[in-house]
């Protein structure tokens, strides 16, 4: 799409704001209040690390606020800490919104946040990506019509309908633009019809002309809808930056102006700084508080750091705001904004878990379910794996010599331990959706447990596919012995470990490449102890409890009591024990007894490993978190 026609159709759309995203009710506004933000360190003289320092200040509905100041000064932090996003740290302080303290379940519901880097599902359209947040985020009581048309009221309100069928796409696949991508970004927070729009950095990325478009439209937004917005913003055009009512801004985590923008600039005259009339607002605004003065550096004595303590000093923004008249006009305005009670906040009941769970499945899953390299890679290396064996092990199964059933039983080891090594494919599913997965948790689309079975599911019914293909294949074509039915079932139990397992290191670790790391490493352990390397009998005191959490043990133990129970050749005595007993190859490896000697009882302790192992990784999803939020 051109920038030409994004204008055309952005001036369009612009009419049709008015009274088509309404924020409801009316408008709320914040207050914050000596709001301070800390993070442990070590080095640190306290062994804490102030962020925010003391933070006061107001955002009005119906008005849009600049959020400004150099990289580092605390603006995503300060969004963060009003929209209940902070996963660590210590805050303290007072926020308000219409004089009421807000709860985590009313800042999920009424504030609508916009990340910098747009997180979106690449194989989605853009009108199936805000179908799909309509249903994971609007009341329970939404119906589908309802859903449907708040949708397409997004899409014409931002101005997407020329690109609603088509894929938001990947670095790989070519999709919509940056700057719809952008739209689509801010139409996700929008479905709710939030009261509060942050937005970080909304025009990160964008060229001049699509980052005054994205903040014109963000005005419309505030203006018609009674709605308070906040963009952080580091160094904007002038056109776009004039768009703005109010700018609070910060350095060193501290306020430094907060006011009406148009009289920023003479706060900042007033205290002894001149604007070049060749340098527009925002960048003498930006410059005045990002760069050193050559004149004091210059003259300083001592090394660069001295310098830039020696400039710090002089430079005091804080200082000078706080005793500036910006400064009780803020105050003036803190306590008849803080005063506000007139709005209530809406208390929307949320969707059930389960239909948060069919939503998943249904955007998530489907489109996975259609897409060649999605199949291609689950059911290429089963097939090509099984043809392999197939044309080693041809209608072995059968046979009754004694190195034809040694062969089959390590074979049948083999491919319950294959199993476990093939679930690393399993682990990008998980680690590269973090973003999303995090994004989407933050705007209170689904619970961590809710997220956990929708991706278990998608691969069950897949691997459900997967395993009767390979267990066709393995079952007829080397002739084995016993149920097919329990073989498929067996097999099915195994993949659904290695898969499950595959999540929970996933879910622990912070990384893919520890992740793989990892993962084969626990594999290959109970490799060691899942009977075939050192029968059960023989497997050192202090080691043999640690045999009964090997997946490999009760899967091997399954397809070898099927394979050799009640068959000719689990009769034959192939082994002889220390005193000269003949023994089967059942007794041989220690199948016996009323655990390992029964196949219903090891089919019942691999779904028992899996519930285990399916809670160690849901529980990963909702106390870790590997984002330094």
């Amino acid at each position: 799409m051109s920038t030409n026609s994004m204008g055309m159709e952005t001036t369009r759309t612009q009419e049709s704001t008015r009274h088509q995203i309404s924020s409801g009710k009316g408008g709320v506004n914040v207050v914050f209040e000596n709001v301070i933000y800390s993070v442990p360190v070590k080095t640190a003289p306290d062994g804490t690390l102030n962020i925010l320092k003391g933070l006061s200040g107001s955002f009005v509905a119906g008005k849009m606020t600049a959020l400004m100041g150099p990289s580092g000064s605390g603006k995503s932090t300060l969004l963060d800490v009003l929209s209940g996003r902070k996963t660590g740290g210590s805050i303290e302080g007072t926020i308000r919104i219409n004089g009421k303290k807000p709860t985590s379940s009313d800042l999920k519901s009424m504030v609508g946040y916009v990340e910098q880097f747009d997180t979106l599902v690449d194989e989605l359209t853009v009108a199936q990506m805000l179908a799909y947040t309509a249903a994971l985020k609007l009341p329970k009581n939404t119906t589908a019509d309802e859903r449907r048309e708040r949708v397409e009221e997004v899409i014409r309100v931002l101005g997407l309908n020329s690109c609603r069928d088509t894929v938001i796409g990947s670095v790989l696949v070519r999709g919509i633009s940056g700057g719809q991508a952008k739209r689509v970004n801010i139409g996700l927070a929008l479905v709710t019809r939030p009261k509060i729009l942050f937005l970080d950095e909304p025009t990160s990325g964008l060229d001049s002309r699509t980052a005054n478009e994205v903040v014109e439209l963000v005005r419309q937004l505030a203006y018609e809808g009674e709605r308070t917005v906040v963009c952080t913003i580091h160094a904007p055009t002038g056109r776009a930056f004039a768009k703005f009512d109010d700018l609070h801004m910060l350095h060193d985590g501290q306020t430094i102006y907060d006011g009406a923008l148009n009289e920023a600039q003479a706060h900042f005259e007033s205290l002894g700084y001149v604007r070049d009339s060749e340098c527009s607002l925002p960048e003498w605004l930006v410059d005045l508080t990002s760069e050193l003065p050559p004149e004091f550096v210059e003259g300083s004595k001592g090394d660069l750091i001295d310098n830039e303590k020696e400039v710090k000093s002089r430079h005091n923004f804080a200082d000078q705001y706080r005793n500036s008249v910006a400064s009780q006009k803020s105050l003036k305005r803190i306590q008849s904004v803080g005063s506000i009670t007139t709005t209530s906040i809406d208390d929307h009941e949320p969707p059930s878990e389960m239909r948060r769970l069919l939503t998943l499945l249904r955007f998530r899953m489907i489109p996975h379910y259609k897409s060649g390299q999605y199949l291609g890679v689950r059911f290429g290396d089963k097939i090509l794996f099984s043809l392999l064996i197939l044309s080693l092990f041809f209608g072995i199964g059968d046979k009754t010599d004694s190195q034809s059933i040694l062969s089959i039983s390590s074979l049948l080891f083999f491919i319950t331990a294959i199993c476990g090594f093939g679930a690393a494919a399993f682990v990008p599913s998980l680690t590269l959706e973090r973003p999303l997965y995090y994004r989407e948790l933050a705007d209170g689309c689904y619970k961590p447990a809710t997220y956990f079975m929708a991706k278990f599911i998608e691969e069950s019914i897949m691997a459900a596919l997967t395993s009767f293909t390979f267990a066709v294949i393995m079952f007829f074509g080397l002739s084995l012995q016993g149920s097919f039915f329990i073989f498929v079932a067996g097999y099915y139990l195994t993949t659904l470990f290695g898969i499950i397992m595959a999540y929970a290191v996933a879910a622990l670790v912070p990384s893919m490449e520890a992740a793989n790391a990892i993962l084969p490493t626990i594999i290959t352990i109970w490799m060691y102890f899942g009977g075939q390397f050192i029968v059960f009998d023989k497997i050192p005191v202090g080691w043999y409890w640690f045999s009964w959490t090997s997946f490999i043990r009760y899967a091997w133990g399954t397809l070898m009591l099927n394979q050799h129970e009640g068959t000719e050749s689990g009769e034959l005595p192939i082994f002889f024990d220390e005193d000269g007993q003949s023994m089967t190859i059942l007794q041989f490896y220690g199948m016996e007894g009323s655990i390992m000697g029964s196949i219903g009882a090891c089919i019942g302790m691999l779904c028992a490993l899996i519930g285990i192992i399916g809670s160690v990784g849901i529980l990963g999803l909702m106390f870790i978190r590997h984002d330094k939020r």
